[in-house]
């Protein structure tokens, strides 16, 4: 086949037809007015502080890894849609870490711009998993409504918060994974760093990120994952050698990335205001005043500092407390069934109150707990009763997802700090693909055979996650609801929806 009737394949077509269609309905859903409500809500206060600091060039220590906030403050630095605030306003978010007011006529639209942005992106490589670990664009397209249509997603992803760029670039690192655990060719070292960088990326937004390095061994036993045990155990010594030397590529493009952003961070932080060094050391302050910090032989110095700031400020985070009546904070294991709902922001109106809630898709939702279930049921039915493998392929992807999904959730189980349903975003993703992998394994002669009536429940199956999408959306983009059309949202009373008379 030459190069244009490749170019001009069918299955070619069809997948940069659906590719616009992804984009364009993930535009919608995502992107579009990201700049409301002209309000700040939950973490802005905090993120949108940090960017300021960021562009007045001002010292700080960070939480979490920086490149979140760095995205946050170049997305303000590019559009700029508040020169006509005085500086003297914008210069007192430079003074605090938690910004109280926010002077008249602020705008939302560049410090909201890459995490809307990344969100909406995530939406086209969400569909190219899909596609990488089954190569049916159809079934593909079907499934990629799960993240579509995501309302938690939709609302925290649509502000100046961490996860909608942190999640493009889990997504991005998972999606090279798929592409390559397809190819029969042996993974080669640039592989490995590239995917490495990848990781890195996704680690330097939250350490909860660190989760994609178990894509790593995951990747390098695609290789061996159809060999018999005893050949295996024959070349021993050879593979222990390859999956050093690939580890090392891996590892060197993790740490290159990560280290360059923190080292971004250190060199845009040339002062201090109001003597707020956050408890740097002498030789970090002597490094400040001297206006070196760009020196990278002084980053060492820098790292420990900061490193030793995320430590105490984690002993200082607040454990869940289940009995007081405002806890937002809700269990690992609830989280599956979407426990427990926050009320972000709202504002009673003229026809009703206006909600920003994150709220979850109960469809997607339960699609992925199914999804989860299914896998587990798959993968012990083979351990335990040694059931036959149909598709050798797809177990290998299901059983990787489903112990990315378990490792993730055994460390939150073991975390003690108080955590939110955001923070099961990740794994929530996992269940996603984990769904669609379960669907192909279970129902791989009827995909082959282009089953009508299996190809009619999908459709009917997405018109309902887009109709419950659309339901639920008033909580996602701040539009007014009467209490009475706020009650019939309330489906279960664990998700903890309430109204505001």
């Amino acid at each position: 086949m030459s190069y244009f009737q490749h170019l001009f394949s069918k299955k070619r077509n069809i997948l940069i037809i659906y590719s616009v269609i992804v984009l364009i309905v993930s535009y919608f859903t995502y992107f579009k007015n990201y700049d409301y409500p002209p309000s700040v809500f939950w973490d802005e206060n905090y993120h949108i502080a940090s960017a300021q600091k960021y562009l007045t060039g001002v010292m700080f220590m960070e939480t979490h890894p920086p490149l979140g906030k760095l995205f946050i403050a170049l997305g303000e630095y590019i559009i700029h849609p508040n020169d006509n605030i005085s500086q003297n306003e914008l210069l007192k978010f430079t003074q605090t870490d938690y910004i109280k007011d926010f002077p008249a006529g602020y705008s939302f639209a560049g410090v909201r711009l890459f995490s809307a942005l990344f969100a909406w992106l995530s939406a086209i490589v969400f569909f190219y998993i899909l596609y990488f670990v089954s190569k049916n664009p159809h079934t593909s397209l079907l499934f990629s409504s799960l993240y579509i249509f995501e309302n938690a997603l939709i609302t925290h992803s649509r502000a100046a918060m961490l996860e909608g760029s942190h999640l493009f670039f889990i997504l991005l690192a998972v999606l090279y994974f798929a592409y390559l655990a397809q190819k029969l060719s042996k993974k080669t070292l640039f592989n490995y760093f590239v995917l490495g960088i990848l990781v890195g990326l996704a680690i330097s937004i939250k350490a909860t990120g660190a989760i994609t390095a178990f894509l790593f061994p995951f990747l390098f036993f695609t290789d061996y994952k159809y060999q018999g045990s005893t050949l295996i155990l024959k070349r021993t010594l050879d593979i222990a050698k390859k999956f050093i030397s690939k580890g090392l590529f891996f590892t060197i493009g993790s740490v290159a990335i990560f280290s360059l952003v923190w080292y971004i961070h250190f060199s845009l932080g040339k002062v201090a205001t109001d003597d707020k060094y956050y408890k740097a050391s002498d030789k970090y302050k002597n490094i400040m005043s001297q206006g070196i910090t760009s020196d990278p032989k002084y980053f060492p110095a820098m790292m420990k500092d900061n490193l030793a700031f995320m430590a105490n400020y984690n002993k200082g985070v607040p454990k869940l407390d289940v009995c007081k009546p405002d806890e937002n904070g809700s269990y690992p294991l609830a989280w599956l069934v979407g426990d427990k709902s926050i009320n972000y922001r709202w504002e009673k109106s003229g026809d009703g109150v206006r909600y920003m809630y994150l709220q979850a898709n109960p469809i997607t939702w339960f699609l992925g707990l199914s999804g989860i279930i299914l896998s587990l049921i798959l993968t012990i039915g083979r351990i335990v009763f040694k059931t036959p493998v149909k598709n050798k392929n797809l177990f290998y992807l299901i059983t990787a997802f489903a112990t990315l999904y378990i490792i993730y959730m055994a460390i939150m189980l073991r975390i003690e700090r108080v955590m939110y349903l955001y923070h099961y975003f990740i794994p929530l993703i996992f269940s996603f693909v984990l769904a669609y992998l379960a669907f192909n394994y279970i129902f791989e002669d009827k995909i082959a055979n282009k089953s009508k009536k299996l190809y009619l429940g999908l459709i009917i199956l997405v018109v309902i996650i887009a109709g419950t999408y659309k339901f639920f959306s008033p909580l996602s983009y701040y539009q007014p609801l009467t209490t009475e059309q706020f009650e019939k949202r309330i489906w279960f009373d664990f998700w903890k929806l309430k109204p505001i008379e």
